[in-house]
């Protein structure tokens, strides 16, 4: 039996009084495309800082591809798309990707790094400064700075956000490649028909706990929708 790509056991995540996750239980094998759905505040980006190791569970543990999060080499088979770029805006396009292909000892580095602009359609303003770049040219040079090591374990939070119906289109592409090979991926979106398009299962967030997990060819993204919006909103923000 192949050990999961990311294993979660009883992870709850309180921040003093409030509290972000409660009891969740998630095992997602290698190469599945699991997409997260909920409503603001339900926990989903709180989830992925825990995943990703930016964050620590208050209890519970987290295993990726059998060890824990904080080991050097997950770290190197990880990428995170968030809200944070991670980018330094006095640097143009090609130099921060050639920095983070120093970090990551990307090998044929040079060749790597055109690759990643190419997928992104940048190549005609990799020497400008990304302080120069709309919000969805830094985004979409956030996309590539993530697959630039080609990570096993992707997760995106919201990726969408910022870009226009071309970058959104090119982005889904880029997924649907990344799903073919073989990588394993999280995304957090509101966005039910793309993530019916892309992904293999869906698991919905409500009231920082997992209330439905299923498989998208059971379902349709009406159904999704209407079981997403059958729990109770109750202090939740839609």
């Amino acid at each position: 039996m192949a050990i999961p790509a990311l294993q979660i056991k009883d992870v709850s995540k309180d921040f003093g009084r409030i509290i972000a996750l409660r009891g969740i239980n998630l095992s997602v094998d290698p190469g599945e495309f699991v997409s997260i759905l909920g409503r603001n505040g339900a926990g989903k980006t709180t989830l992925l800082n825990i995943i990703s190791g930016v964050s620590q569970p208050s209890e519970g543990s987290v295993e990726l591809f059998g060890s824990d999060p904080s080991d050097r080499q997950n770290k190197a088979k990880l990428a995170v798309i968030s809200h944070e770029m991670f980018l330094y805006d006095n640097l143009t396009a090609m130099e921060n990707l050639e920095y983070y292909s120093r970090i990551y000892n990307v090998p044929d580095s040079a060749v790597r790094v055109e690759q990643v602009l190419r997928d992104i359609e940048l190549t005609h303003r990799r020497f400008d400064l990304v302080s120069t770049y709309s919000r969805g040219m830094t985004q979409r040079l956030t996309i590539a700075r993530a697959l630039l090591h080609e990570p096993a374990l992707l997760l995106l939070d919201e990726p969408f956000t910022g870009l226009d119906q071309h970058a959104i289109g090119m982005l889904i592409n880029l997924l649907r490649k990344q799903r073919e090979k073989g990588r394993t991926i999280l995304l957090t979106t509101h966005d039910l028909h793309t993530a019916k398009e892309l992904s293999d299962r869906f698991i919905i967030l409500e009231k920082h706990r997992i209330v439905k997990d299923g498989m998208m060819a059971d379902t349709d993204p009406d159904k999704i929708r209407n079981e997403f919006f059958s729990a109770s909103t109750a202090g939740v923000e839609v």
